[in-house]
């Protein structure tokens, strides 16, 4: 592979556990930006740009590189392997929850816990339809009108515009060929859901999500009340990026489920 993950690490304590923290479509490094701090005290970080996006750019011309869930979630053990971790916490957003998805399906003893932010579970046929139709539209259209139209649909209030900036001007950085590899990715995204979510690792799983993400919060709970063992967090006055629009509430859930599952203090240092 001729391409290598930009990546930021934050070694608090060789004693400290690893956390992986996977943005969505559109993201970068800086969808955690209000995270770093926090849960540094608490783990070892290991942020990521995926492909295409952020600092992480194709290096040399590679010809027929697939895209899937399964080679975007190869690149991400890739880079463990190259940075010997072997075992952490993984933290995804939006499709970066489908892709520790994927991680949990190929490298299961890689797997600590799992923490899904807005995850993805079903796309329903509004959705569905947009992603498909945005293949043929994005040859006449800049992506970034297709991108803004997805991001207006995901998060419409007044009070995601936040999140909805970040992913916007994040996306900036990403071409009209990548742009189109990545949409790809979405084709029979729901098939490939159905099957990734039918079994779920015997590890610590949290679900956060926001009480406004009128897109995937009603998937999401299906899943919770499937598997009893499923924690689910729901953020009141918050849309589908509760990462970032309520920031201090988020940190504050997910560093005390991991800290009632694990010793994640920070005493140790």
């Amino acid at each position: 592979m001729n391409f290598l993950l930009n990546y930021e690490c934050y070694e608090s304590h060789p004693s400290n556990e690893w956390m992986v923290m996977i943005h969505g479509a559109g993201g970068s490094t800086r969808t955690w930006y209000k995270q770093i701090d926090s849960f540094k005290e608490h783990f070892n970080l290991l942020v990521v740009d995926l492909r295409d996006h952020g600092k992480s750019k194709l290096k040399g011309f590679i010809q027929n590189l697939e895209y899937s869930i399964h080679s975007i979630a190869e690149d991400v053990l890739r880079l463990l392997e190259h940075l010997k971790i072997e075992k952490c916490h993984f933290m995804g957003v939006s499709l970066g929850s489908v892709f520790v998805r994927a991680i949990e399906e190929m490298r299961p003893q890689a797997v600590r816990s799992v923490v899904l932010v807005g995850g993805i579970f079903k796309i329903d046929f509004k959705l569905n339809v947009l992603l498909k139709s945005g293949i043929a539209l994005a040859r006449v259209l800049p992506f970034h009108i297709l991108y803004s139209i997805l991001a207006h649909i995901i998060l419409p209030k007044a009070n995601h515009k936040d999140s909805r900036s970040v992913f916007m001007r994040e996306a900036q950085k990403i071409s009209q060929n990548e742009f189109l590899n990545w949409l790809r990715i979405t084709k029979d995204i729901n098939k490939n859901l159905k099957r990734m979510f039918t079994q779920k690792l015997d590890v610590p799983y949290l679900i956060v999500m926001g009480a406004e993400d009128h897109v995937f919060l009603k998937p999401a709970r299906e899943f919770a009340r499937k598997y009893t063992d499923v924690a689910i967090q729901v953020i009141e006055k918050c849309g589908h990026v509760c990462n970032i629009e309520r920031a201090r509430e988020f940190n504050h859930h997910v560093i005390g489920f991991l800290a009632e599952k694990f010793d994640t203090s920070s005493q140790k240092k």
